[in-house]
């Protein structure tokens, strides 16, 4: 059962099933009469997965509310991620080796309960829904030359094969305007001929999606069908080298790194095509080394360009800790870029220069940061700087700073540290301490604090109880905030909201106390 002193009484439950070919969890929560809203109020999700036959695996995975409204009103209560888009997910998939080759049948289902709200400005765009998903994997390689050649230079041709087909609709709270949906079917081919060992590496690849679309609704050029190919080609190549060397009075093994990704995409218009499941990649270290800039199949970006980098580390040679990490990466455009959805910069000779970093130069101190530097500006675009003081076991104090040039600003602060007394560990008298935990979030940018979490710990040795205060902003005006209480019988079982999660997803470095006492 559980209270909320402004809507009335609640209950959650759980039902988890564990056999040898199907291991299931269901849960809920019901607030019977919201006396805020004057409904019933619920939730409920459903994961399940299990190996009915050999070879065969599936996997369920179900959430569902009561109302659009519930992410605002009972957030904790969803456990998707991204709170106003629910998932219906259910996946079956075979695997098998036949003719010296790896392969994989797939079916799925996966639909969305979309959270929207009645202003305009705050709605979202619904993605599609997959009623089915069919498709079919291999994978396949062997070592040519007979061994003739020594064995970095042995090529081993490597190639896959994807064929599937989707059948793409909306779910009923999408948007007006978007296309209805329809049916695609797509093929993606790789074949590459890695190089190398673990000081080099060299890897030509040729790649091709196609895809063919049946809609149901005309596009802009009145077509219900359409289709096109997409080939490229690219190399991917890069070292390490390694040298015994001194970093603060300490032996360490320093690396250096370069790597270089070039790209060869011709282009292909697809601005008529119908766009289901793409959207441009993140610009990151890990993106800029990325083949195609789209996520998904329905776009593919031309592109004729090399992605340059190098990284740097400092590894202890006593306990192969890393120490300094260092590395900076860019990318050069050979000729301007067709396919860009609508990305500031794309199509400037020299991207902006990402730069990484991190450091463990003592034993209690960590840092973080990351840049991403305009050239033509000459300023930051996003900075990201972070540092972590941990001296000891439940010490731990970290601060950020984020910063999205005309978008946010933002301060981090988050801790867990003794305030009074001392904990008995293990089973011995039950003695009294006091702990605090939590982590607020300041926007610079609107001068308030966004989401805050503010709690103490009382640990008694044989027993822990946690109270705390959280508040989640939930539109630019609007929040909710909650009273969390919990009591931990150590070894026994817990009782009451779940504090231990809460603290664990929201404090860095958090430690929970019980961890290291005996059942």
């Amino acid at each position: 059962p559980f209270v909320m002193t402004r809507r009335g009484f609640g209950a959650d439950g759980e039902l988890r099933w564990l056999g040898n070919a199907l291991r299931a969890e269901l849960s809920g929560s019901l607030l019977p009469h919201d006396r805020v809203e004057g409904q019933e109020r619920w939730a409920a999700q459903l994961n399940a997965s299990g190996e009915p036959l050999p070879g065969l695996r599936t996997r369920l995975a179900l959430e569902a509310v009561s109302d659009d409204d519930y992410w605002k009103d009972l957030r904790r209560r969803i456990s998707s991620p991204t709170p106003r888009l629910l998932a219906r997910d259910w996946l079956a998939e075979h695997s098998s080796q036949w003719a010296g080759a790896n392969w994989q049948a797939y079916a799925r289902l996966q639909a969305w309960q979309v959270l929207q709200t009645t202003e305009l400005a705050t709605r979202i765009v619904a993605p599609y829904q997959r009623e089915p998903q069919l498709g079919v994997r291999v994978r396949s390689g062997s070592e040519l030359g007979d061994g003739l050649l020594p064995g970095p230079l042995r090529p081993r041709l490597e190639g896959s094969l994807e064929l599937e087909y989707n059948r793409f609709t909306l779910p009923r709270s999408a948007q007006a305007g978007q296309l209805p949906g329809g049916e695609r079917v797509h093929l993606l081919g790789d074949l590459s001929l890695p190089l190398g060992d673990s000081a080099w590496w060299f890897t030509p690849r040729l790649r091709v999606n196609a895809a063919e679309y049946r809609v149901s609704q005309a596009l802009a050029d009145g077509r219900r069908r359409a289709g096109r190919t997409v080939p490229s080609f690219s190399i991917d190549t890069g070292l390490a080298f390694e040298r015994d060397s001194r970093l603060l009075g300490r032996a360490v093994l320093q690396s250096l790194e370069p790597r270089l990704l070039y790209v060869q995409t011709p282009y292909r218009a697809q601005d008529q095509l119908p766009n289901f499941d793409s959207a441009p990649r993140a610009f990151n270290v890990d993106s800029i080394y990325s083949v195609n800039e789209f996520t998904g199949i329905d776009r593919v970006a031309d592109a004729r360009q090399l992605a340059f980098g190098a990284v740097s580390r400092w590894v202890d040679a006593n306990d192969g800790d890393e120490r300094l990490r260092l590395g900076l990466v860019q990318r050069y455009q050979f000729r301007p870029q067709r396919i860009t959805a609508g990305t500031d910069g794309v199509n400037r000779r020299f991207s902006d220069l990402l730069l990484a970093g991190a450091a463990h130069l003592s034993s209690p101190w960590w840092a973080d940061a990351a840049l991403q530097y305009d050239p033509d500006e000459k300023r930051s675009v996003r900075t990201v700087l972070a540092a972590r003081y941990q001296p000891g076991p439940f010490r731990t104090v970290s601060l950020a700073y984020r910063l999205t040039r005309g978008q946010n600003e933002q301060l981090d602060l988050a801790w867990q540290w003794p305030l009074w007394g001392r904990s008995a560990k293990g089973g011995g008298s039950c003695q009294g301490a006091w702990y605090s935990a939590g982590r607020v979030q300041y926007s610079l940018k609107d001068s308030r604090v966004t989401d805050s979490l503010l709690g103490v710990e009382y640990d008694a040795g044989c027993w822990v109880l946690r109270m705390g205060v959280e508040r989640l902003s939930t539109g630019l005006a609007e929040s909710s905030t909650r009273f969390l209480l919990q009591l931990e019988l150590v070894g026994l079982s817990r009782f009451g909201s779940n504090a231990l999660k809460v603290l664990r997803d929201n404090v860095p470095g958090y430690r929970p106390l019980a961890s290291d006492k005996a059942p």
